[in-house]
């Protein structure tokens, strides 16, 4: 009998064990579920109250962590964000958007250095990523490092063939380079996504121009038109592009509307110059160069030189 009762009571404490223990994971899902619920309606302050609390009857899950840092990232609560992506990663040596997270949190806080580490943490623990190699180039860029710039971005492009502003920033830093037949390359396939995009168009527009693709140019900067009329650059390089074409009267009417626009660039009133100049409006040639040089003193010496050297080119 005695034997059967303890039997009896080995097998209570056992079941009972087994409910405390449901309802522990239980009661931790519930409050991770509610957190989730309120963060999506962008209720992060209690959001944050139900993951710590999930936390708290259980510590060991890396995705509460995770959502806790989201949570403080969002409050820009930032050195409590890192504690928690770093929790999670602790839990969990391959959590990838912790990684990600922490290079994201650190990025927008100057920290490059840190950034990037753990960019290329993500990286190892998921190759396919490209928002990692997007966020790499930006870094890149910061740091003056056009060529480092170039290669993440087309890391990233060639992960996701569709990644807008690693194309766009693909054919801006080719443009730096003056590398435009790369740049229109990838200032067509960003414009496939948006066709509309009035930095891409003008961009597009600017290569052509610069490779002497006059017609190709025009076009481009007629729809640039459509976009904004009171852009500078779309003005300025039609006017470019209607010179390259032999039609000097509508170059001088874009670059007099680019003035207009921006009236203190001294690289239109230079260009204004030389055309008036060619077109035997000699006192007009010699004001606008006059404006140039009391805008910049030392533009007109550096355009003379841009010329020659441009000039001397095979």
């Amino acid at each position: 009998m005695k034997a059967f009762v303890c039997k009896t009571g080995a097998l209570v404490l056992l079941v009972s064990l087994l409910f405390a223990t449901e309802a522990y994971c239980v009661s931790s899902k519930t409050y991770y579920r509610q957190g989730n619920s309120l963060f999506i309606k962008k209720k992060y302050d209690r959001a944050i109250e139900k993951y710590r609390k999930a936390i708290q009857v259980n510590s060991h899950v890396a995705d509460y962590h995770y959502k806790l840092a989201e949570a403080y990232r969002l409050k820009e609560l930032e050195d409590k964000a890192v504690g928690c992506y770093k929790d999670a990663i602790e839990i969990d040596a391959r959590y990838y958007a912790a990684y990600a997270g922490l290079g994201e949190i650190y990025f927008q806080m100057g920290q490059c250095k840190e950034a990037v580490s753990h960019y290329r943490q993500a990286i190892r623990v998921c190759p396919t990523a490209s928002k990692d190699h997007f966020f790499l180039g930006r870094i890149c860029e910061i740091q003056k490092d056009t060529d480092g710039a170039i290669r993440e971005y087309e890391r990233a492009i060639k992960i996701n063939s569709g990644y807008f502003e690693a194309l766009s920033n693909l054919a801006m830093r080719y443009a730096d380079k003056e590398e435009f037949r790369k740049a229109v390359r990838y200032y067509v396939e960003a414009r496939k996504i948006r066709p509309y995009d009035e930095d891409i168009v003008v961009g597009l527009g600017i290569a052509y121009t610069r490779l002497r693709a006059f017609n190709e140019a025009q076009d481009i900067f007629n729809t640039a038109l459509r976009i904004n009329l009171f852009n500078r650059d779309t003005r300025f390089y039609l006017g470019k592009a209607y010179y390259g074409m032999g039609n000097l009267d509508q170059a001088i009417r874009q670059t007099e509307r680019a003035l207009e626009i921006e009236p203190n660039n001294p690289e239109t009133h230079f260009t204004l110059g030389l055309y008036y100049a060619k077109k035997g409006w000699a006192d007009l040639a010699v004001a606008e160069y006059r404006e140039a040089q009391l805008l910049d003193p030392n533009y007109i010496m550096n355009a003379v030189q841009k010329i020659e050297e441009r000039t001397e080119q095979p």
